[in-house]
């Protein structure tokens, strides 16, 4: 449940910054965890999730903001969840229906905290989820952004079985295509510690670097989905890395 409060703020906001969104809570293997609320101040904030502060996208894909958007700040703590987990990221009033989702994460270290010192930077990332065009056209076709909706704004992810313990970054990262030739970016981390037996962790061809895995002349994000021969097109690939699922 949103608290009043925040729901009073979200209803105060610029009709702008309704435009947009981003993740406002989690749930961890069935617990209850906070997002951080931007256009609040960050003092009396605990949370899991990396600061940012407000609704609007990235769109330079060599900013410092694509790791974990702007500021990016070190959570206040993080939360603990067992390899096989799931993780459901909320995001409440999200408005658009076109483009993907890209879940990711990074090792950060073998103590709980470990992720207090890492800033997010090089090739440390790997895809553990990655929906885009399932089916039908790219203009009117089934996005994973029509899933997040029809969900009522809940986003699911499953953290592989085989993953070794440690303390990550987990990013959601969502590309909204409908503005022409300007793919908006939407990437929020929280802080997650991985227990579990597993000891199992990405090879080379599954790392990626954020800021670097995309490219602003990348076909399938510097494109408009309004006009042929793109609207009607059936195939859509999400750039980067493989997805990892452990054995």
């Amino acid at each position: 449940m949103i608290a009043p409060a925040v729901l009073l703020a979200l209803t105060s906001l610029t009709e702008t910054a309704l435009a947009h969104g981003g993740i406002w809570n989690y749930s961890i293997a069935g617990n209850w965890q906070p997002g951080f609320f931007p256009y609040y101040p960050a003092e009396g904030q605990s949370s899991i999730q990396r600061h940012w502060i407000d609704f609007s996208p990235i769109k330079d894909v060599t900013s410092f903001a694509l790791v974990c958007n702007s500021p990016g700040s070190i959570a206040e703590k993080y939360a603990s969840i067992p390899a096989g987990g799931e993780v459901k990221a909320y995001y409440p009033g999200w408005p658009h229906d076109i483009g993907p989702i890209v879940v990711w994460m990074a090792y950060c270290g073998s103590e709980p905290t470990s992720c207090d010192s890492f800033n997010g930077t090089g090739k440390y990332w790997f895809k553990i989820q990655e929906v885009g065009l399932q089916s039908g056209t790219i203009r009117n076709g089934q996005w994973a952004l029509k899933d997040l909706l029809a969900s009522n704004y809940t986003w699911t992810t499953t953290i592989p079985e085989t993953l070794r313990q440690g303390a990550y970054l987990m990013r959601h990262e969502i590309i909204a295509l409908h503005v022409p030739f300007e793919p908006e970016f939407y990437p929020e981390c929280a802080h997650l510690w991985v227990t579990g037996g597993g000891s199992e962790k990405p090879s080379e061809e599954y790392l990626a670097s954020i800021p670097g895995v995309w490219r602003q002349d990348e076909p399938d994000l510097h494109m408009t989905i309004y006009e042929e021969p793109t609207s009607s097109r059936t195939e859509w690939k999400i750039p980067g890395p493989p997805v990892w699922r452990g054995s």
